[in-house]
């Protein structure tokens, strides 16, 4: 169910206090503010972002919501001539600062396909303490945090891990939308929050419909998968947080289907991060299953994947730094070695 135009407007609100540097917010957000009665606002959020817009160091798009300033007849002229003049001296030197905040997921759209995006989610309040996702759950949606906070923990037998938390212009829950699996962790509110709750077959569509915005959701949930899984797998138990995200960052993800069989050569350490595979080596045939580390320092290894399934490799450089900063690391991987698999 899509959102009202009241609703639509009210969400685009709080991803402009979120991302008050984007453009494909602040734009729309000025033309629903206009077409629903709210000149004096559209005309001081068209103003606001000039501002910005010259405080970033980005005077030509400056320029262009000073021109809109001037169609919705903002009565500050003096201020508004003075920008102008600002923006054309410093014209030809807009930055690309990597700082600037602006929600990913919608850059490559036009603004017309953004606001189709948002306006099929649902504006949901959380209250603080309450799980939004549970580990395990069949569910499929996709948030975006307009405020507050909420921390991602990984469950088990023993207890649980916090591995993260993510605050406003975060998103979650895309790991179930893009791979189709169950909840890989659970998710918490550790203060009031505000989300935008996004349908399955909405990720589907914006994935289908932009190959950008598809290619930065599945790194991110590739990323995401590899910082986890170190809190499950003992051979990183010392190691600090820097190190765990080093190696999501850097460690690729390839996607194997039912019977898919690969060679991993003599040297590569990986890691099973869903589904179910064996492992065969000279003389030897290990099962592997989600979590699994398996090191083939001796001989190669025969990769076949009984069903769908993802696996990491640990960059050769990351992997020779941890062997050598960590003796734990080190000794479970020599275990890892012997048995054919560590979980």
């Amino acid at each position: 169910m899509s959102l009202s135009d009241h609703q639509l407007l009210h969400a685009y609100r709080l991803l402009q206090q979120v991302f008050p540097e984007d453009l494909h917010i602040a734009r729309p957000l000025i033309q629903m503010m206009q077409q629903q009665g709210h000149s004096n606002e559209a005309r001081n959020i068209a103003l606001t972002t000039a501002r910005r817009m010259l405080a970033i160091g980005r005077p030509s798009q400056a320029i262009g919501f000073l021109a809109l300033c001037q169609q919705l007849n903002h009565p500050d002229n003096t201020e508004i001539e003075a920008l102008k003049h600002m923006a054309h001296i410093n014209m030809g030197s807009d930055s690309e600062d990597s700082d600037i905040r602006e929600f990913e997921l919608i850059e490559q759209l036009s603004d017309i396909e953004a606001r189709d995006f948002i306006a099929q989610a649902s504006i949901k309040p959380v209250t603080s303490g309450h799980d939004i996702v549970r580990q395990g759950e069949n569910s499929k949606t996709f948030y975006l945090i307009l405020g507050g906070s909420v921390e991602i923990r990984l469950e088990n037998d023993s207890g649980y891990s916090v591995v993260n938390h993510l605050h406003a212009g975060d998103f979650f829950g895309e790991f179930a939308c893009i791979y189709r699996l169950r909840r890989s962790a659970t998710v918490s509110s550790v203060s009031d929050c505000m989300v935008l709750e996004f349908p399955e077959h909405a990720v589907k569509e914006l994935i289908e419909h932009s190959p950008i915005a598809a290619d930065y959701l599945i790194r991110t949930v590739q990323k995401r998968m590899v910082h986890a899984i170190t809190y499950s797998i003992p051979a990183f138990s010392e190691l600090p947080e820097e190190d765990r995200r080093w190696m999501a960052e850097e460690s690729p993800v390839r996607e194997f289907k039912q019977g898919d069989s690969i060679a991993f050569p003599i040297g590569s350490c990986n890691i099973l991060l869903s589904g179910r595979a064996r492992l065969a080596t000279i003389g030897h045939e290990s099962m592997l299953q989600a979590g699994s580390l398996f090191s083939l320092t001796k001989s190669k290894g025969d990769f076949t994947a009984l069903e769908r399934s993802l696996v990491c490799r640990i960059p050769d450089h990351i992997f020779n730094s941890f062997m050598n900063l960590y003796s734990s690391f080190g000794q479970h991987v020599r275990k890892e070695t012997i048995l054919g698999m560590q979980h």
